[in-house]
């Protein structure tokens, strides 16, 4: 299965995204309990009605100048007329690797992945937050956890507006939570712009805070 998605996500891939593709990028910085702990940087593509994105998230965790934890994500998925149409990702989870690769065809949608290997007559979702249309108009979402192919029901709420980065920019910011297949809760406040951009994020994480910064709006702390 897993090769069959590679070929088709390299057809995609190669066949529509050309030389005259652009990008766009997102950095955020990323903080745990108030210390720095790595980045989430985000590639945009696009041309046309096709959007590949491309995702790289770092995170080292360090007690008395010791790493205690490593987390490494890659992923690239691609979107046509905003419907997702593949994914393909590695995870380096403090040793642990995960991967999930995943193919929408013909209305099916096919996951193989470290916790997840079935085809679905169903639309479906990755979590990878950047997409608007993860939370719009929903308060219940069923989605793909990127990072090896499990289900999350996502239970979606719509707080309010908000001026957010000192007033800097107004948004609408959504509570989410689900449990994860670990059975591990999730818990996550998501904010976007007027745009439908992805501008600011922070959950919680065994008992953690993670919090995202835009790199436009940083401040180093």
């Amino acid at each position: 299965m897993k090769v069959l998605l590679l070929f088709f996500l390299n057809f995609i891939f190669f066949s529509t995204l050309g030389t005259n593709s652009y990008g766009s990028e997102i950095f955020f910085h990323v903080y745990r309990n108030g210390q720095k702990i790595g980045y989430h940087k985000l590639k945009l593509l696009k041309k046309e009605n096709i959007v590949q994105s491309e995702i790289e998230i770092k995170f080292e965790v360090k007690f008395l100048g010791f790493n205690i934890y490593d987390y490494f994500h890659e992923n690239k998925e691609v979107w046509v007329d905003n419907k997702f149409k593949s994914l393909e990702s590695e995870t380096n989870k403090n040793g642990e690797i995960l991967n999930c690769s995943i193919l929408t065809k013909d209305g099916f949608l096919y996951r193989d992945g470290t916790h997840g290997d079935e085809s679905k007559l169903m639309p479906m979702i990755p979590t990878t937050y950047w997409n608007y249309k993860l939370v719009e108009n929903a308060e219940e979402r069923k989605v793909i956890n990127s990072q090896d192919c499990s289900l999350i029901n996502l239970k979606i709420k719509k707080i309010g507006r908000e001026n957010i980065y000192d007033k800097s920019i107004w948004s609408t910011h959504f509570k989410l939570r689900g449990k994860e297949i670990t059975g591990k809760d999730l818990d996550i406040d998501i904010w976007y712009d007027d745009n439908k951009n992805w501008i600011k994020m922070i959950f919680i994480k065994d008992s953690s805070k993670i919090e995202y910064f835009l790199d436009k709006f940083y401040e180093p702390k």
